[in-house]
């Protein structure tokens, strides 16, 4: 069952004037703890969100842009924690403007190039080369320099 708006305020803290952050439990599961940042409206606008969320009775699978953030700090193998950046709002499966990185030396970790969803391109790009971590240091960096940025 879901929580009540007031229920969820426990779980966010403002950590300055255009930070949030949101604690481990906000929800299931979650690895590490979220941050947002917004400015005055955009805050107004994310817990509005949050507040017609809980009041249920909506139709769909809409979900919050913080309990998005939530659920990006949950995968497997994410790093540190999982962050709204400034245009933060509700997507598909991660907020539109919502980071993480994750270690792929975990074998659990995943790989999402699309975790904003896929309908108007969101400038996501994945390439596949048979370059390792060295050879592209060396074509990025050393003689090939500008090589592979100029091709992307």
């Amino acid at each position: 069952m879901s929580r009540s708006y007031n229920d969820e305020l426990p779980y966010l803290d403002k950590i300055d004037k255009n930070c949030w952050r949101i604690k481990k439990g906000f929800v299931p599961n979650m690895q590490v703890e979220g941050v947002f940042y917004v400015n005055e409206s955009l805050e107004k606008l994310m817990f509005e969100e949050l507040r017609n969320a809980c009041k249920g009775g909506g139709f769909g699978g809409f979900l919050p842009a913080m309990k998005q953030i939530g659920n990006v700090a949950a995968l497997p193998g994410i790093v540190h924690r999982s962050i709204g950046l400034p245009d933060c709002h509700s997507g598909y499966g991660f907020a539109i403007g919502n980071m993480a990185a994750f270690d792929m030396s975990d074998p659990n970790a995943v790989v999402s190039p699309g975790g904003v969803g896929f309908d108007i391109n969101c400038g996501v790009r994945l390439l596949r080369t048979n370059l390792d971590e060295g050879g592209f240091a060396q074509t990025s960096h050393g003689r090939g320099s500008g090589v592979v940025q100029k091709r992307v």
